[in-house]
């Protein structure tokens, strides 16, 4: 049940339950929710180093490094929030993190 109510400043407000919404489009933030953001750039960048030919140069060994920092550092965000879905993508990161950095210490120590 939406019920329409004249605001101040001439703007319509949408009555939406037990919040008030003002009618504006909705944005490229509202689309985009930055708990999927490593899963579009950390993940792609540690999958594409996982598979790359053995000889590493040192700057395919700061992107691994920088990958299993930011996977460690949103994780660890995700995991301190309240909600059951952000925690469970925080694991996953962390987990992540966990994989990656082994796999490719390993990779690099061969």
């Amino acid at each position: 049940m939406k019920d329409k109510v004249k605001g101040t400043f001439g703007k319509q407000i949408i009555l939406k339950g037990d919040c008030w919404m003002s009618d504006k489009k909705k944005t490229w933030d509202d689309k985009l929710n930055p708990l999927y953001f490593p899963l579009l750039t950390a993940f792609p960048i540690g999958g594409w180093l996982l598979f790359k030919s053995p000889p590493m140069t040192g700057v395919e060994i700061t992107l691994h490094i920088i990958t299993f920092l930011f996977l460690i550092f949103s994780g660890t965000v995700e995991t301190y929030s309240e909600e059951a879905k952000q925690q469970v993508f925080g694991y996953i990161y962390l987990l992540s993190a966990l994989i990656f950095g082994g796999i490719s210490l390993f990779r690099w120590l061969i």
